[in-house]
């Protein structure tokens, strides 16, 4: 059986989001779930014209209180003068006093109200007075109830399919009042949208009186596609996501697509084997990159089946930038950023996913840079106010959740965000993925110098031509540490350490304008102060080239590169030798170092790690010594004779 969500809000806004068993966790504390106790089925049947996947078993939410009337609505498409006969919807709980309720397609007028009795289970409730809607007009339609008795489960009574999220099934409210009137504040009737909660849509279906508008229905549902630094008429792959809500099956349909203000063009397609009432399909097509520049391409569903469809303004947007990008560069840097708090029981099981896909990264021949934000859940000892700043960019709208990743800030279509449970990636789908891109921009050194704790960094490489925006490149720049114990890690044994912690931002957390100059090089400094509780040796500098995090459209936020230097060092290991370091010698085939030593790492000139002891004896040759003191880093030669 399902679980039921508690949908929370005492904000202007309605902040919902679903449990997902122990796939995720959700970012509102005070968000509960608790199980349905009714049979969801009921032996009933849902009919009419609705959104939602009318088969599925009900998600059920609530605000987490009672004698509070909750509503939930679609929104009915053009349907011309018709008649509303009969309003259709599952109930986990009865309840003696409710409404079927018509509303004004802005949620601000109460057209139609009729008190009814729900039933647990499938309500097909018939409208004393059918309600008449006139042409052109468009109609939020469903029912009020309350959450009755004083059960947790009583607070759980809006049925969401938990399948696909559609903008016009999507609708909530709550209040004081089942429905608005003139006197209604935001206390006795609050509408809002459940958009990004991953409830999926609204079980509302819909009888009227004339169905021959609701034949032939197509709701576009996501394109996934990637038109960034695409060549003139260079054909990029992209994935449709097609649900038929009419009442015949689609055996064709017509797309249409746009690169900004251009020339419409369309695609027919024909549909083989037919698209089933309720159904979703994916669709592949090479599509042209049509426009030099920079813009938005759309997509719609123009026909269905022949007939103009009632969704064709429902557009889907991707984000292009076209031109001539020759100067292009296989990718070679990848970044993963995760999110995750000792508070959530299910991060630590997420560290399998993550390494899997570092592992395939690197095997590939990618150079892997990794943080792990403590934020966007609940925070903990290692929260910082920049990553508090930063993670709300990479979510959707509203909500977050634990454990969360992104792969290069690539934007996911049907998350609707920049991350999706670590699980989600696919290690070799990604690394194919980021093999066959392309990076614009080269972070060719990491200088490093420290003194008495402060840390500069010299930051410097090439942006190519015609590869990135001028006007929309940053840079971020961020200390992290690993190995730190944990205090209280949730759903792990004593002794897990955090990896890859954000400890000091050298940048602003979503970036400092990166200038180019002519010649496409670019060189920034920064600095910072160091604490000296820090392990040296366990730190690292990450630089990461990107546009501007913060821009509405999401899928142009992708990184261009990034790089990951040990603190000391810097991409090629040069030394950093400050006065005092320490003093290395070789007597006998044993080391001997004098000066502060907290730690040290000799390789061969292979560079291979040969020992971190100084009893080791060592065979005559030459090797490397890396020596951390004090969150320095020395490095030089040693000969042993």
């Amino acid at each position: 059986m399902k679980q039921t969500t508690t949908l929370w809000s005492l904000l202007l806004t309605l902040l919902m989001a679903v449990t997902m068993g122990t796939a995720q966790e959700t970012v509102t504390p005070r968000l509960q779930a608790a199980p349905a106790g009714t049979s969801l089925r009921a032996g009933g049947t849902l009919t009419g014209f609705g959104y939602a996947d009318r088969s599925a078993e009900p998600d059920y939410v609530g605000v987490g209180a009672t004698n509070i009337y909750l509503s939930a609505y679609i929104l009915l498409p053009d349907v011309g003068a018709n008649k509303i006969e009969k309003i259709s919807f599952p109930a986990v709980k009865a309840d003696k006093v409710a409404y079927l309720l018509v509303l004004s397609a802005d949620g601000k007028k109460t057209l139609y109200n009729q008190k009814c009795e729900i039933a647990a289970g499938v309500n097909e409730m018939t409208l004393t007075t059918p309600f008449a809607t006139e042409a052109g007009k468009r109609y939020l339609v469903g029912f009020a109830t309350k959450a009755v008795g004083s059960n947790e489960g009583d607070k759980f009574v809006l049925p969401f399919d938990g399948k696909i999220e559609m903008d016009d099934a999507l609708t909530v409210a709550y209040g004081k009042d089942p429905f608005p009137t003139d006197k209604s504040t935001p206390e006795t009737f609050n509408l809002g949208s459940a958009k990004g909660a991953k409830l999926g849509s609204v079980l509302v279906f819909v009888t009227l009186q004339d169905n021959s508008k609701l034949q032939n229905r197509g709701y576009l549902v996501s394109a996934d596609g990637n038109f960034m630094m695409a060549t003139k008429d260079e054909k990029r792959p992209t994935k449709l996501s097609l649900r038929n809500i009419g009442m015949n099956e689609i055996t064709s349909f017509d797309l249409t697509y746009q690169f900004g203000a251009g020339e419409v063009k369309t695609i027919a397609q024909t549909v083989t084997p037919a698209l089933a009432v309720g159904q979703m399909g994916e669709y592949t097509f090479e599509i042209p990159a049509e426009a030099e520049g920079m813009g938005t391409v759309h997509f719609a569903i123009a026909k269905v089946n022949g007939q103009k469809n009632a969704y064709a303004d429902n557009r889907v947007d991707l984000p292009y930038k076209v031109g001539d990008f020759s100067a292009m560069i296989d990718r070679e840097t990848v970044i993963l950023e995760r999110f995750t708090s000792e508070k959530c029981g299910n991060c630590p099981g997420a560290d399998r996913y993550v390494k899997a896909d570092i592992d395939k990264m690197k095997a590939a021949g990618l150079r892997v840079s990794y943080i792990m934000y403590h934020s966007g859940y609940f925070s903990d000892f290692l929260t910082m106010p920049e990553s508090e700043k930063l993670y709300r960019y990479f979510y959707p709208d509203k909500g977050s959740y634990a454990p969360a990743m992104s792969i290069n800030r690539t934007y996911l279509p049907k998350e609707g965000a920049l991350v999706q449970h670590a699980a989600g990636y696919n290690p070799n789908e990604w690394t194919t993925k980021m093999k066959n891109d392309k990076q614009g921009v080269k972070i060719e050194r990491i200088d490093q110098t420290i003194s008495d704790g402060t840390l500069e960094a010299v930051v410097s490489g090439v942006a190519l031509k015609n590869c990135f925006d001028p006007e929309d490149l940053y840079l971020t720049v961020i200390v992290t540490e690993d190995n730190i114990p944990a205090r209280s890690q949730s759903g792990a044994g004593k002794g897990y350490k955090h990896q890859a912690v954000p400890r000091l931002f050298l940048t602003a957390p979503t970036g400092n304008k990166l200038k180019v100059e002519a010649d496409g090089k670019f060189k920034v400094t920064l600095r910072g102060t160091l604490r000296p509780t820090w392990v040296g040796s366990q730190c690292h500098v990450v630089a990461i080239v990107h546009p501007s995090i913060t821009q509405p459209n999401r899928a142009n936020r992708a990184v261009h590169t990034a790089e990951t230097a040990p603190l000391g060092f810097g991409l090629a290991n040069e030394p950093v030798a400050p006065a005092q370091a320490p003093i290395v010698t070789a007597e006998n085939g044993y080391l001997s170092i004098l000066g502060r030593v907290d730690a040290f790492e000799l390789y061969d000139m292979s560079g291979a790690l040969v020992t971190t002891n100084v009893g080791t004896r060592l065979l005559p040759g030459t090797y490397i010594i890396r020596i951390f003191s004090d969150l320095r880093v020395y490095t030089s030669k040693v000969i042993v004779r």
